[in-house]
């Protein structure tokens, strides 16, 4: 089994160095010192630390001769200027004794070494003193001469003083090895791409890498104690120290996703654990953290998200749209008969009207939402996005009226797009109208188009991995209004999501953007900043070349006899299609269902001119009875009706794309023209999936 090794405690190391070591930075200001300092010169650390060396240890006043301040100094600014050891031979530096002790100086004799740590700029961090008290030594050689003691004995302490040279040489050389390791993890720790830090036990920030500075740009001291907190966003800011607080008082593991300022003003999204390093009792020394950034991914889930959220509305408002086209149809229809029997004089006639505004109104809601999750049917041809751009200015010009600009930079040479002509022009005028009610007077809204190219990185980011890389035709419209927040600009392609007073928009217009251009294979995004501005951009695959549109067949409104036959299991709006169709000139019969629908035609095999079908029907669908229908009339005409969205007829079996189609709901007018259109094209059979 692998050993994990856990981070050195470094300060506990210093402690416990069998030797007195004092900690200076480049001002001579003692910052660190080791337990066995403090005893060899009888000081308490909250006494020195943070204090000048020569303030803390003064030459002895009462010794005329004293020198070891002056000696010192000048050891120290070497090492400063050549960034290289010094030694310096033994010293007389006697020590003040605390008042403890009786006060006044105490005879010391000291054999000093001084050893720079340097920094990754190569300049001088740090001063490593290091001496060893060798007072007694002295007194004892300075004891030999006085007493002539005899030669052996001397030898011996020659033996003893050539013994303890070796032990210092040893001492200098772990303390050259210990500088070495603090290098070698420091170095390790700013390599590293996290942002690492370290902590006291009460949770004052004491150490950073040097990550922290490319990302801040601010130096260490300005970090140090609780100076990070400043960069935290001010929303993640309480949660993040409560959390702190909660692991600093219970000694367990420190983790919160949270934003932090950057050098450049921005936030980015950290993943931030620290762990508490103990002692052999559990009491914490210290606590490790890193800081992750993790960003992309925070991003990319919420766009994930919303695209699921937005996927999750979408299937919703298809749900509804087959029971509401329904009613809406009877509406629309049984108004129209209506103001067919009402002279343009009746009293009763404005009401009626009102009435068949407002069920049209309905149903253009219901066409919104399908819109959005992409359900609604297109009628697909090949476009040059500069010339409807160009055709649409005149009205939008309008739209945004008189008071507000409109620019329209147009991509150089054609750019060509496979969509439906008029939901592109829809998207349009409610990207301007947004982009109007967005701006103060005299704003500006420009549209632009070009081409840009793709990549399946940039198609992942967006959730659209389904498209294949390459050319695209890029649609913007940008205002210079007041801009959005990251919160709202999330949401602003939801149904019925809006930030307008009441009564002034249904909140469908910009998810109807969002359907129709993900229905088209495109993508839609938002980029938008509170007080800058708003772009809405769209990206529709390019298409190389222009594909000749099919010509229309001119239609006759009226019949000439001929015979309908139609299969609906409503009867309100089978009662409609009949009036209408008769209304019309047209012969016509009834079958509530396809089982029906095929009994009929097998007693009246050549009598019937077309069928108009429903296509999601209990029992047999619309799909088995044109199956059917083909085996036994493959010349049959069938004209398709549906409430139910594209995606849902498709799901059952019916290409609408190939086939005489008309959705629901329909005028009595609209309904006419589809029949009249599908007998006179002689379409034989509807083309089936």
């Amino acid at each position: 089994m692998q050993r994990t090794l856990s981070t050195p405690d470094f300060q506990a190391i210093f402690d416990a160095a069998p030797g007195n070591y004092l900690l200076l930075d480049p001002e001579l200001t003692i910052v660190g010192v080791n337990q066995c300092y403090l005893s060899a010169t009888m000081t308490r650390r909250e006494e020195i630390v943070g204090r000048g060396l020569f303030q803390v240890f003064p030459d002895n006043p009462e010794d005329p001769n004293a020198d070891g301040v002056r000696n010192l100094r000048a050891s120290l600014q070497r090492v400063l200027t050549g960034k290289r050891p010094d030694r310096m031979p033994v010293q007389k530096y006697d020590i003040q004794r605390p008042e403890r002790e009786g006060g006044g100086f105490e005879e010391r004799y000291w054999s000093p070494l001084n050893t720079p740590v340097l920094g990754e700029d190569g300049e001088v961090r740090y001063i490593i003193h290091w001496v060893e008290d060798v007072t007694e030594f002295v007194r004892l050689k300075r004891q030999m001469l006085e007493q002539n003691l005899r030669q052996e004995e001397i030898d011996t302490r020659a033996a003893n003083l050539e013994a303890e040279v070796y032990l210092r040489g040893e001492a200098i050389e772990a303390h050259r090895q210990l500088a070495e390791t603090v290098r070698h993890y420091q170095f390790l720790a700013d390599v590293v791409p996290e942002l690492i830090w370290t902590a006291d036990s009460s949770g004052a920030a004491d150490y950073f890498n040097g990550r922290w500075f490319e990302f801040t740009r601010l130096q260490r001291e300005r970090l140090l104690r609780d100076g990070w907190q400043q960069l935290l966003h001010p929303e993640d800011r309480a949660r993040s120290l409560e959390l702190w607080t909660e692991a600093l008082r219970t000694g367990q593991k420190y983790q919160v996703q949270h934003r932090l300022r950057s050098h450049d003003g921005t936030y980015r999204w950290l993943l931030t654990t620290a762990l508490p390093y103990r002692d052999a009792e559990g009491r914490v020394l210290k606590w490790f953290g890193s800081s992750t950034d993790i960003h992309d991914k925070v991003m990319a889930d919420e766009r994930l998200q919303q695209a699921q959220r937005l996927q999750a509305v979408g299937q919703l408002a298809g749900g509804v749209a087959h029971e509401v086209n329904n009613m809406m149809t009877i509406v629309i229809g049984s108004g129209d008969f209506a103001l067919q029997g009402l002279g343009s004089d009746h009293p009763q006639r404005p009401e009626v009207e009102e009435m068949v505004k407002a069920a049209n109104r309905a149903a253009e809601v219901t066409r919104q939402l399908l819109a959005y999750s992409r359900q609604q049917v297109f009628r697909v041809t090949v476009l040059n996005l500069n010339e409807v751009v160009l055709d649409l200015t005149p009205a939008l010009n309008r739209l945004i009226g008189s008071d507000r600009q409109l620019a329209v930079r147009h991509a150089p040479g054609d750019v060509w797009v496979r969509a439906d002509r008029s939901q592109l022009e829809q998207v349009l005028i409610n990207l301007v109208a947004n982009a109007r009610d967005a701006t103060p007077t005299d704003g500006l809204v420009s549209i632009e188009t070009g081409i840009v190219d793709l990549d399946r990185e940039q198609l992942r980011k967006h959730h659209s991995e389904e498209i294949p890389p390459g050319p695209f035709v890029r649609l913007a419209v940008r205002d210079n209004g007041v801009g959005m927040t990251p919160e709202i600009a999330a949401r602003v392609f939801e149904p019925f999501f809006t930030t307008k007073p009441p009564g002034q928009g249904t909140g469908l217009g910009l998810s109807m953007v969002y359907g129709i251009v993900k229905q088209s294979g495109g993508i839609a995004e938002v980029l938008s900043k509170p007080g800058e501005g708003t772009v809405f951009a769209l990206y529709l695959p390019a298409v190389s070349e222009e594909v000749e549109a099919e010509p229309l067949v001119a239609s006759n409104v009226r019949g000439t006899g001929q015979q309908i036959l139609v299969v609906e299991d409503d009867p309100q709006v089978r009662a409609v299609a009949r009036r209408a169709l008769q209304s019309a000139g047209y012969a016509v019969y009834e079958a509530i269902t396809g089982l029906a629908a095929i009994n009929f035609m097998a007693v009246h095999p050549r009598e019937i001119d077309l069928v108009v079908s429903d296509v999601v029907m209990p029992g047999m669908n619309g799909r088995e009875l044109a199956d059917q229908l083909q085996g036994t009339h493959p010349d049959l005409p069938i004209l398709f009706v549906s409430g139910y969205p594209g995606a849902e007829i498709e799901r059952r079996g019916l290409c609408v794309e190939g086939a005489a189609f008309i959705p629901k709901p329909f005028a009595p007018d609209a309904l006419i023209r589809a029949v009249n259109e599908a007998l006179t094209r002689k379409l034989s059979s509807p083309r089936l999936s």
